[in-house]
């Protein structure tokens, strides 16, 4: 009752708020400057006469200031037209429309409310509010997802028997011992690397996260960003894919000093999505995928993936990565003469060249080609390549000027 009391009454004083200065009419309206002004012009005239008679001045002059005096009375006269009042409205148009601005606010007001309000619900104090708001953006700690990870696994595997310790006996028997070890040795930073390294090997994920724990603590102000990166990625896959506060705040420490690493930018992409930024998430996702190399173990993840992320970003379809060459054909070009190398080299090119020629590709893969080309000498191929480049890429700005640079860079 309180809610219906407190909303009429703003109502009303909203539309007394409106509806005053339509509904006040003037009953006089105030003298304008002009026709102040129109009468003064009229007593000066009399006065000219008046001395004209008396023989004041004289004839001449009399009518050569009743001429002047005359201008500006018309002048004075018109100015006084121009500033009359308009008139009062009539009544009933004035009533009429009252009537609809009283009827719009009521009857528009509750209907809105009816459909897009809540009718009912009771007061939400705003402390409560703010609680209620607090708890909706708060991300569970890493602590938190842990444990509610084991006891769904906990429930999921009760009366099974585990598998995973009948076919590991001797390496949880190996893994057993060195934290047995440690227990008596916390400072030994190598066993503690080692502990980490094959706990996460089996998919002790939470126990060896725990253990590069360990690792930060005894490092201190010496540790690299490696270290926070293995530490941010154990977190990761001990929360199964959920990037928790603590796993952010180590990818920050990454970010800030290895800013170009894969493994790291391909976590933070997860973290960005998570945090609801996919555009950014896809940004960079996306580059990732186009530098390859195909084999790089984040690729698959992120191929397995993407198409969600740009539906959350409402981006374009990914683009298909570079065509580098794999780790194998790196270590066989080691193995090879110049001449075979050089073979192998142009290969790859002319896959590319035919590539984007029947498909298309990205603007990295069309700088990639006119690079290429210019380093094996093929001038002629060069120019080909920027020029389809352009053709390409007519309508984008941005990508014709990573073109300009490339071919300037060649042309050098």
């Amino acid at each position: 009752m309180v809610f219906w009391v407190s909303i009429g009454a703003v109502t009303f004083l909203a539309i007394i708020w409106i509806l005053y200065p339509l509904l006040k009419r003037e009953k006089s309206a105030p003298a304008a400057r002009a026709s102040y002004d129109v009468q003064v012009f009229k007593d000066q005239l009399k006065e000219i006469d008046s001395d004209e008679a008396r023989g004041v001045i004289s004839a001449a002059e009399a009518t050569r200031i009743r001429t002047e005096v005359s201008r500006r009375l018309l002048a004075a006269a018109k100015d006084e037209e121009a500033e009359a009042p308009a008139p009062n409205a009539p009544k009933a148009a004035t009533y009429t429309v009252v009537g609809a601005i009283i009827a719009a606010s009521v009857l528009g007001g509750l209907g809105l409310y009816r459909n897009w309000g809540a009718p009912g619900m009771g007061d939400f104090p705003y402390t409560a509010n703010l609680a209620r708001q607090a708890e909706m953006n708060r991300r569970p700690s890493q602590a938190e997802a842990e444990a509610a990870i084991a006891a769904r696994n906990k429930a999921d595997s009760a009366g099974l028997p585990n598998l995973d310790n009948l076919s590991q006996n001797r390496t949880n028997e190996l893994l057993a011992q060195l934290q047995e070890v440690l227990k008596t040795r916390p400072d030994d930073l190598q066993g503690h690397r080692l502990l980490a390294q094959n706990l996460a090997t089996v998919g002790r994920f939470a126990e060896a996260r725990a253990a590069q724990d360990e690792v930060l603590r005894i490092l201190g102000d010496q540790a690299q960003p490696e270290d926070y990166l293995d530490s941010a990625a154990l977190m990761i896959n001990a929360a199964e894919g959920y990037v928790s506060p603590e796993a952010i705040d180590a990818l920050r420490i990454v970010m800030k000093a290895i800013p170009e690493n894969p493994r790291a930018r391909f976590y933070a992409g997860l973290a960005l999505w998570q945090n609801g930024e996919p555009r950014k998430a896809y940004t960079v996702w996306n580059r990732l995928l186009q530098e390859g190399p195909e084999d790089a173990p984040w690729i698959p993840s992120i191929r397995a993936n993407i198409d969600a992320l740009a539906a959350d970003a409402q981006a374009a379809a990914p683009q298909a990565p570079l065509a580098g060459p794999s780790q194998q054909q790196v270590q066989d070009a080691a193995n090879m003469t110049d001449a075979e190398r050089q073979d192998m080299i142009r290969s790859m090119v002319a896959r590319l060249s035919e590539r984007l020629a029947n498909e298309g590709g990205s603007v990295d893969e069309w700088v990639r080609l006119i690079g290429a080309n210019t380093v094996l000498g093929d001038a002629e191929a060069a120019a080909k390549a920027e020029a389809d480049a352009r053709k390409a890429f007519a309508d984008d700005p941005e990508a014709l000027a990573q073109i300009e640079a490339a071919a300037a860079a060649a042309r050098r």
